[in-house]
Formats: structure tokens, C-alpha cells, sequence
């Protein structure tokens, strides 16, 4: 199955409300306490930035919501993962690398030099993380220098294409 890996946008509202109740039931068993117009409000406003993965009968499946960050002990701009969700049906099938390579594609587009993102309970997430990036803490990884280059090179290629071409972890330290 292929893929179309996309911002989000007002019309994908509705289905994003799906996909974090069952992301929050999921992962925290509880509920999403967000609002649909809170949403739309900060994805318009530019609060947050949110990918989309869309099949070819358009229906949403993924998401991956991040923000710009910025590290001071280095004077460079990155950005964050805050959260990545692939709905069960969907997964196993290069969803999460499609999103992660875009949007390091879209971070180094504005001059951003690293990724940083946790995994919080999901161990397929933890183990894309420990074969591409440094762990910084528990939960916490950072993709920079060599490795990050690479993965925004990536982007847009097929998964078995990303998969091939991942980064070693050793590529974090090399400039």
C-alpha cells in the first residue's frame, strides 16, 4: 500500500480527533482532552505542526505532530517530535519512516540541524530510535549532524528505500 505523506490541514480535523482518542486510549489509557477547535485553532495559528499519512482512498491513518526547537549549547535550530501515532492496520509498513524523513526533510528546509523526539510506550518506536539516534535520557533521542543529513535525504523515498539507507547511530556525532 502506498502512502501520501501531507500537512495537515482544517478538513482533516475530524479524522485527527479519531486518531488521538485512540492514540490517548492506546498509549495513556485514557482520553484525549483536547478540543477540535483548539486544534484548528493551533494548527492554523502555527503552534504546532502536524503531518498526515493518506491512502490512496484518502483516508487518514498517521499522524506525526512536532514543533521548531532550538538548542542553545549548540546555537541550532531543530525540531521536536511531540507525538507519532500509526493506527494498528497500518503498521509494519514504513508509516513511521515516511513521516519522520519528511519532516526532517522540512526542518532542514529551514536551516534546522537536528530532530529530537521521545518514545513513550510504544517499543517499535524505541527500537527505530536506538538504530538511527543518540539516547539522551530514558525515553529521550536526538538525530543531528551525518544522521539527520541522511534522514532528511531520505524523504520521499519508499519505505524499503528508507529502510536501506538509514543512518547508523554513529553518524549523530560526525558533523
Amino acid at each position: 500500500m502506498s502512502y501520501l505523506i501531507r500537512k495537515a490541514h482544517r478538513n482533516d480535523i475530524p479524522c485527527m480527533e479519531k486518531l488521538l482518542g485512540t492514540y490517548m486510549q492506546e498509549t495513556y489509557q485514557s482520553a484525549w482532552g483536547g478540543t477540535a477547535q483548539r486544534l484548528e485553532q493551533h494548527l492554523v495559528g502555527s503552534e504546532v505542526k502536524i503531518c498526515v499519512a493518506e491512502t490512496s482512498d484518502r483516508e487518514v491513518v498517521a499522524f506525526v505532530a512536532w514543533t521548531a526547537s532550538y538548542d542553545l549549547h549548540w546555537c541550532m535550530k531543530g525540531g521536536e517530535v511531540i507525538d507519532l501515532f500509526v493506527y494498528p492496520s497500518h503498521r509494519g509498513r514504513g508509516v513511521v519512516m515516511l513521516l519522520i524523513t519528511d519532516i526532517a526533510m522540512e526542518i532542514q528546509k529551514h536551516g534546522g540541524a537536528y530532530l529530537k523526539g521521545g518514545a513513550v510506550g510504544s517499543s517499535v518506536v524505541h527500537r527505530l530510535y536506538q538504530r538511527i539516534a543518540m539516547r539522551v535520557s530514558e525515553n529521550d533521542y536526538y538525530v543531528s549532524g551525518r544522521a539527520f543529513r541522511r534522514l532528511a535525504e531520505l524523504s520521499g523515498k519508499s519505505p524499503r528505500e528508507i529502510v536501506s539507507g538509514l543512518p547508523e547511530v554513529a553518524w549523530n556525532y560526525e558533523p
